[in-house]
């Protein structure tokens, strides 16, 4: 039997970030999920615990999982432990308080608020000296590219980033805006895998994509990150490498 794993959705992602994969692997889409796949999915723990979710709940759940099974499943699992659900019921339960859907995001959003904010501080501090060269600051171009991704938000980054967009972003805010040229974008986005990798960023969150030219979110978890964190307060501790 072949063995499978999964990866993420754009195609030939997988043999971009490894080259020796290439013509060595297949990839087998399994999206889109549709909304009759996440509701089977609920109807599966709930056979698995002897357990009613009311409609609205799943409809909840549903709906803040950004089309993520993973992030969907999260959250029915932190419902199911804001109502003291940990084992199967001796006798069928109904759960429809709303209040637990609350619970549960609010839990989850903590949760991926603290890793995603390590990351992106990581992703701020880049892979260059901070010190000056012939009394010249450096660009610092990872600690900007977070800043703009903070300061657009989930609607920002939802259909992806356009590099234009990231550059014209990016000169907005900048301390040399006029020495932030085309040939710095491509050495900034090209290396982003590359620098989450050396900061053990696993999975990564983002990534450019060069045939689209977009920078997209990766990791689906980020998505519910942007829409319910408070990211104007993260983005102020994110260290600025001017001060």
């Amino acid at each position: 039997m072949r063995d499978s794993i999964g990866v993420w959705r754009e195609k030939n992602r997988l043999s971009q970030f490894n080259g020796d994969l290439v013509d060595r692997v297949i990839e087998i889409p399994v999206e889109p999920w549709g909304e009759d796949d996440f509701i089977r999915v609920a109807e599966k723990g709930q056979e698995a615990l002897n357990i009613i979710f009311s409609v609205e709940l799943v409809r909840k759940c549903l709906d803040s999982s950004f089309s993520s099974i993973g992030v969907f499943q999260e959250l029915l699992k932190e419902v199911c432990i804001a109502a003291d659900v940990r084992d199967k019921n001796l006798f069928e339960r109904r759960i429809d308080d709303l209040a637990l859907f609350d619970i549960a995001a609010t839990r989850k959003a903590e949760e991926y608020a603290s890793r995603h904010q390590r990351a992106l501080e990581s992703i701020a501090a880049g892979n260059l000296s901070r010190s000056a060269k012939d009394g010249v600051l450096p660009l610092f171009l990872p600690y900007y590219l977070v800043r703009v991704i903070l300061d657009g938000g989930y609607d920002g980054l939802a259909n992806g980033l356009r590099r234009a967009t990231i550059q014209e972003n990016i000169q907005q805010i900048h301390h040399r805006p006029d020495d932030v040229r085309a040939s710095d974008m491509s050495n900034l986005l090209y290396n982003l895998a590359a620098l989450q990798a050396s900061k053990s960023i696993s999975p990564p969150i983002i990534d450019y994509d060069k045939s689209t030219k977009l920078l997209q979110v990766v990791d689906s978890t980020f998505y519910f990150f942007l829409k319910n964190a408070d990211l104007k307060s993260i983005a102020g501790e994110i260290p600025n490498p001017l001060s």
